[in-house]
C-alpha cells in the first residue's frame, strides 16, 4: 500500500480512486464505500455495500432510486476520517448537495472538484474556493467557445420565445435534476405570466427540491391524456429522452427548444433537430475553470469527464502549474 500522497489518487475506468482509504469516489461499478459527489445517475452505480454523501444528495438519490441503499450524510465543511485521512465536503455549485470532495493527507492536500459551475443559482450552494496542493478538476467545456450568459438573460430569453407564439405549445426540453429547477426558479424572476407544466420526473425533483428548502415555481404536472388543446401558449418542460420517438406526435402546433451549454456550438444547435437552442449548462465554462486552477493556488493539476487537450496546452505554456496525466498513473 503506497504511503506517498503524491499517488493518493489514482484513475482508472471504474472511477477515481484513493486505495489507502480503499474508497471510490462516484464508481462505474458497485464497490464496498464509495463518495457521491451529487445525484446525477452517472455519478452512481447501483449495489454499493455504503455511499457517503452530503445530506441533500441522499435525499435527492432515495426520492431517484428507493430508501434501500446504505447512505451515510456529513454536512459540507464536516471532517471525517477513513484509514487516517481527513475528508469533507464542500459546495460545488453544480446542483443541489453536489460538492467538491477534499482529501488532507501527510501535510498534503487533494481536491476533486465533481461537476461544478462558477454562476449564481439560487437553487443550490456557490462553489465554496478551497485552496489545494493537487486538483482534480472536471473540464467538460474545457474550449475557449464556452463562455456563459447570465441565467437571467437566458430565462428572458426563454419568456421572450414562448410569448412570441401564442397559438403554439412551447416545449423545452431540460434535464430533469438541476437544470429544470435553475430554469424555473429564473424563469419565475422574469415577469413570466403563462402556465407552466412540467413531465412527472421533474415534479418529483422540483417537490423534492422544495421539501430541501428550495423556492421552486409551482407548476402543473404534464399529462399528455388530455386535451392538447389546453397547453397551447403554454411552457412545458420535458426531460430530452423524450425528444425522440413518438411522443409529440399527438401535438398539432408546438415549437420545441433544448436548454444545454452544448447549444454553444452552432453546427451541432443546427443538428439536433430543435428549433431553438438556449445556452446555459450547470457547468463551469472556460473563464470558470481557468480561474478556478488559479484560485485554488494547486501546483499539480489533473482534468477530469472531458476535452482537456487546450486547457492543458494553455496553462503549461501560460502559468507555472503542472499539469498531469492520469492516464500514465493508473
Amino acid at each position: 500500500m503506497t504511503k506517498d500522497s503524491s499517488d493518493l489518487i489514482k484513475y482508472s475506468t471504474q472511477g477515481l480512486y484513493c486505495e489507502i482509504a480503499d474508497i471510490w469516489i462516484d464508481p462505474h461499478k458497485p464497490v464496498k464505500k464509495a463518495l457521491i459527489t451529487h445525484a446525477h445517475m452517472d455519478h452512481f452505480t447501483f449495489g454499493c455495500d455504503e455511499y457517503i454523501s452530503t445530506y441533500e444528495t441522499s435525499k435527492i438519490l432515495k426520492e431517484r432510486v428507493g430508501n434501500a441503499i446504505n447512505i451515510k450524510t456529513y454536512d459540507y465543511g464536516k471532517e471525517f476520517k477513513i484509514n487516517g485521512i481527513n475528508i469533507s465536503f464542500h459546495p460545488s455549485g453544480h446542483i443541489l448537495g453536489s460538492s467538491q470532495i477534499k482529501f488532507n493527507f501527510g501535510g498534503e492536500t487533494w481536491l476533486i472538484t465533481g461537476d461544478f459551475k462558477r454562476q449564481k443559482d439560487y437553487t443550490c450552494k456557490e462553489y465554496e474556493k478551497v485552496k489545494t496542493d493537487y486538483l482534480i478538476s472536471e473540464s467538460t467545456f474545457g474550449l475557449p467557445i464556452f463562455k456563459w450568459e447570465e441565467a437571467q438573460k437566458t430565462a428572458g430569453d426563454i419568456s421572450k420565445w414562448v410569448d412570441s407564439s401564442p397559438d403554439k405549445t412551447s416545449i423545452l426540453f431540460c434535464y430533469s435534476l438541476g437544470k429544470a429547477q435553475r430554469l424555473l426558479n429564473e424563469i419565475s424572476k422574469s415577469n413570466f405570466k403563462n402556465n407552466i407544466y412540467t413531465h412527472n420526473s421533474i415534479n418529483n425533483m422540483n417537490n423534492c427540491y422544495k421539501k430541501l428548502g428550495i423556492n421552486i415555481v409551482n407548476t402543473e404536472k404534464f399529462d399528455k391524456t388530455q386535451n392538447l388543446d389546453k397547453f397551447k401558449g403554454s411552457l412545458i418542460l420535458l426531460p430530452p429522452a423524450l425528444h425522440k420517438g413518438s411522443y409529440l406526435k399527438k401535438f398539432k402546433n408546438i415549437q420545441t427548444g433544448f436548454a444545454s451549454g452544448w447549444m454553444a456550438i452552432r453546427a451541432l444547435r443546427k443538428r439536433s433537430g430543435y428549433d431553438k437552442g438556449f445556452v446555459i449548462s450547470d457547468h463551469a465554462d472556460w473563464e470558470a475553470i481557468l480561474n478556478t486552477v488559479k484560485e485554488s493556488e494547486a501546483k499539480n493539476v489533473f482534468f477530469h469527464h472531458g476535452d482537456s487537450d487546450a486547457l492543458s496546452r494553455y496553462l503549461n505554456e501560460k502559468s507555472s502549474i503542472n499539469v498531469l496525466n492520469f492516464e500514465s498513473r493508473k
